[in-house]
Order: C-alpha cells, then sequence, then structure tokens
C-alpha cells in the first residue's frame, strides 16, 4: 500500500511541479540505474522504475516489520513511529541512497523538501505502521 501510496503523491507532485506523467516519474526511478537514457527507455525504464520503486517499499515496511517487536516505543507509539519512520525513510533515500545512484543531482528546494518530507510520513511511513500493528494485533485463525 505503502508503495502505491508514494507513487500516486510523487506522480501528482511532480505532475504539478514539472508536468511529468506517471511514466516520467517511474523513468526517473530507473535513472538510478540507467541515468538520463532512462528517459528514452520506453516502456522497459517504466517498469524498472515500478520494480525499484516497489522494491524500496517493501524493503522500508520489512525494516519496520523486523523493528516492531524488538522496539517497545514503536508499539506503544505507533503513530508518532509510523511518521517518524516515513521521515527516516525519505532522509535515509535522499540523503544516503540517491547520492551514490546515477540520479542527476537538482538544487534544494526547501518547499519541495517539506512536501516530500510531509508525503512520506503521511503516506508512507504511517501505512506500514498501522498495518504492521494490525498484523500484529490480529488473533491467530485456529
Amino acid at each position: 500500500m505503502s508503495g502505491t501510496l508514494d507513487g500516486i503523491a510523487a506522480s501528482i507532485v511532480f505532475n504539478l511541479k514539472l508536468g511529468l506523467n506517471p511514466g516520467q516519474v517511474m523513468q526517473f526511478i530507473a535513472s538510478a540505474v540507467y541515468g538520463l537514457t532512462a528517459f528514452k527507455g520506453g516502456v522497459y525504464t517504466i517498469i524498472v522504475g515500478i520494480v525499484l520503486h516497489f522494491i524500496i517499499a517493501f524493503v522500508a515496511s520489512a525494516v519496520f516489520l523486523y523493528a516492531y517487536p524488538k522496539i517497545g516505543i514503536l508499539r506503544r507509539n505507533v503513530v508518532t513511529a509510523g511518521l517518524v519512520f516515513g521521515l527516516g525513510i525519505w532522509l535515509f533515500m535522499n540523503l544516503l541512497v540517491v547520492p551514490v545512484t546515477k540520479i542527476q543531482p537538482a538544487p534544494f528546494d526547501a518547499m519541495a523538501a517539506l512536501v516530500s518530507g510531509i508525503w512520506h510520513m503521511v503516506l508512507v511511513g504511517l501505512p506500514i505502521a498501522l498495518i504492521v500493528k494490525r498484523g500484529y494485533n490480529r488473533s491467530p485463525v485456529i
């Protein structure tokens, strides 16, 4: 779910800001591997971008799922934990992952960073936390 919500948010924001369509947003993600040639790759690089995007969402979800039973504050304050986790995902991706990819650097834009940070908190981290909590709170079916 978080990957879908993130993809929709990115498509809307980058359409409004840069006029990109959803396929171009996925090609931007693929440009992490292919550089600028990703934008000339057609459907292939759109699919690569989608796959990379959902791998990242899966790994982020797996990290929270692994940490949830081990770190008490995640269970006690799941909403806050989810929001902080979403911001952490955004920071991790933008400060550690993106700089070592082939994505072309862009000048810092404070408003874009604020919007992106908030959407990652609300549409990525929070759904992950709430879904993990729901999964742990379910009674086993016998």
